[in-house]
Parts: structure tokens; sequence; C-alpha cells
């Protein structure tokens, strides 16, 4: 009988701040093969198998001198045959399908895949395809936790399976986080319905993408308020995109109109200019944008910056 022989096997997570949902599935079939797995990277040469995930596509390739941050291309100098997949490097390279099934109950993950949009700025058209179910509940929920996590893209594009979600979720008292938000457009009476008897951990966030939707923004928020969802709604407003400064800046301005909290996506194609940084500044904490327009922002950002230089060029 031929002698099993353990491989060492080594996962690089590159960028992601949550748990890595590809790299736990690694980890989960290779400890099923008896393989010891490590995320030490003092195994980095020993390591029989490595494995790397960048979700980030400015983490693929070094460029800058930040040396907290590690980069795909720092890590392939040193090992060329590093199995490296994620959306910030290659959306073509997919888990086996043995360890794609797997499903962890790490109270975080998704129970739909895809989206029904085809936003010309997002990945997930591409490496998902359309929407379908993959799980509920059940399947990522460890029985123990008070909170999980969905990473649904677009989880109200499926009503009714969004309907069994929330009433899994009433039935086992559990508090959930809509990590990557949810359709704005998608919002009808039932859906603010349920999300009013369900327990919602932080916020509902929602997406101001473009200027034609800003109708469709007023009646929705109009719609949250009735079902009393959250005193200040949440919407990232990406930036820089295809987009004017003042189309920019006018959706920002109909959100602070609606008493919404608002938070800036700069695009990686946003002009480098500094208008843009302020108007993130400006909009990205909730205190300021509620307190000041745009343009009194800057004077008041200004007048402080000017002040604090002052104060330093006294005391030194």
């Amino acid at each position: 009988m031929p002698k099993f022989i353990e491989m060492k096997v080594l996962l690089l997570n590159i960028d992601s701040k949550l748990p890595n949902l590809a790299l736990r599935k690694l980890e989960m079939w290779h400890r099923q093969q008896g393989d010891n797995v490590t995320s030490d990277l003092i195994h980095f040469y020993s390591a029989d198998k490595v494995y790397g995930s960048c979700i980030l596509t400015r983490n693929k390739e070094r460029n800058s001198s930040n040396r907290k941050q590690s980069f795909v291309s720092d890590f392939l100098k040193l090992r060329s045959d590093i199995v490296m997949g994620g959306t910030g490097y290659d959306l073509s390279v997919k888990l086996p399908p043995e360890v794609e099934a797997i499903k962890p109950k790490i109270n975080y993950g998704f129970t739909t895949r895809g989206c029904i949009r085809n936003c010309p700025f997002c990945f997930v058209p591409k490496a998902e395809g359309n929407i379908r179910i993959v799980g509920d509940v059940y399947d990522l929920w460890d029985h123990q936790s008070r909170t999980i996590t969905l990473l649904d893209n677009n989880i109200l594009a499926v009503p009714e399976h969004f309907e069994k979600i929330c009433s899994q979720l009433i039935k086992e008292g559990l508090s959930v986080d809509f990590n990557q938000g949810l359709d704005i457009r998608l919002l009808t009476p039932k859906v603010c319905e349920l999300l009013a008897t369900i327990k919602i951990k932080s916020e509902i966030r929602f997406a101001f993408d473009y200027p034609e939707l800003e109708d469709i923004v007023r009646d929705k928020i109009a719609l949250l308020r009735q079902y009393r969802i959250r005193q200040h709604p949440f919407l990232y407003v990406l930036v820089g995109f295809n987009t004017t400064f003042e189309q920019d800046k006018h959706r920002l301005e109909v959100l602070k109109e609606l008493d919404c909290r608002a938070y800036v996506q700069r695009h990686e194609n946003t002009p480098k200019e500094k208008r843009y940084i302020r108007l993130a500044q400006w909009a990205n904490q909730f205190w300021t944008f509620a307190k000041y327009d745009f343009e009194t922002f800057c004077v008041v950002y200004e007048a402080e910056k000017y002040r604090r230089a002052t104060v330093r060029c006294l005391n030194s």
C-alpha cells in the first residue's frame, strides 16, 4: 500500500480585508486531503503548493514604494509557480469544480452569484455572468454566530429568493450585513417591508452611479422613509468614470438635499485634480457633508489648513 505524502500548502491573501472565500475553500479542500495548510510566510519557499488571491487591480503590479502593501508582482518574482487568481489579477482563473462546490459555514459568503446589470465599470458580469441562486443562510451560518455577511452582488434581482433569505434570518434571529449593497432601483413596498422587519448590521448601502438615476433615487429614498428605514440612507457615488465634475457634484448635492449620507468612490480614471480630493473630503465625513455646501467647505478647509500651518510655524 503506497505511503500517503502530506503536502504543505501556503495561502496568500494579497489585499482582502475580509475573509477570502476562495482561499477558505482551498484550505478546507486541502485539509480534507490530509494536507498541512498555512498562511505563515515563513513557509514561502518550503511550501509544496502556493495559492494567492488578489482582489484589487491596483495591487497586481508594484507601482509605489509602499512597503506595507503586498503586490502580486513581488511574490511572482520570488516564485513563478504560484497559482494566483482573484478579480484584481485574472478573472479567467477559476477554482476547480470540486473546490468551488465547497460551502464553508463561516457566516460569510454568497447565496446568489452574478447580476442582471451590465455596468461598464464593474467586473461582476464578466466574472460571474447573469444572476443565479447558489445557496441560502444555512449554507453559510455556523449556528453559533448571531450575524452573517452576504456578498451577493444584486440579491434584490431575485425577489422570491430575497424573501426566503429574510424569512430564514427572522426565524433564526440573525443580523445581516448586505456587504455589497442593495440595488436602489429594485426597492418595492414589499422589499421595504422586509427590510424594516429583519435585523440589519451597520448601514444598508445603495449606489447613485449615474446622473440619470436622480428621479429614481428621489422616489426610492421617499419610499425608505415611508417605512422608517434608516434616518440617513447611505449611498455610494462613483465619480470620474464617465461623468463630469459638475455631474458628480450635483449628485452629491441631491443626496445632501435628501438628508442622506454619501461616500465618494473615485474611479481609477478620475482626473488627478485637487477638486476631486476635496469632493471626497467633503462628502465622506457625515458632519462636514451635513453642515456645509461644497463651496463653503473648500473655504473652511483652506482656512483651517492655513491656521495649522501658522501654528506649526510659530511653534517651530
